[in-house]
């Protein structure tokens, strides 16, 4: 039943262009992000995401969130 859930948000994530992997009840989502119009597209996805999770009353386990940033660009956090 959770699969019906979790496709969901896959899709809707995907749709943004937004890379996900999808393992049990895992998910894990990443973008290349080369400029700001690419880091408002991540964060509109994030913005999604949390309302999608509200929707569906479902949480999520920060302890088990991270972020991992390649490379030397950083951008300004809004």
């Amino acid at each position: 039943m959770f699969l019906l859930f979790i496709n969901e948000l896959a899709e809707l994530l995907e749709s943004m262009g937004i890379t996900v992997k999808l393992f049990a009840d895992d998910i894990k989502a990443y973008v290349r992000v080369v400029g700001n119009c690419d880091a408002d597209r991540l964060q509109y996805a994030l913005e999604l995401w949390a309302s999608w999770i509200d929707t569906w009353q479902l949480t999520i386990s920060v302890e088990k969130c991270c972020i991992m940033n390649i490379g030397h660009l950083c951008l300004p956090v809004r």
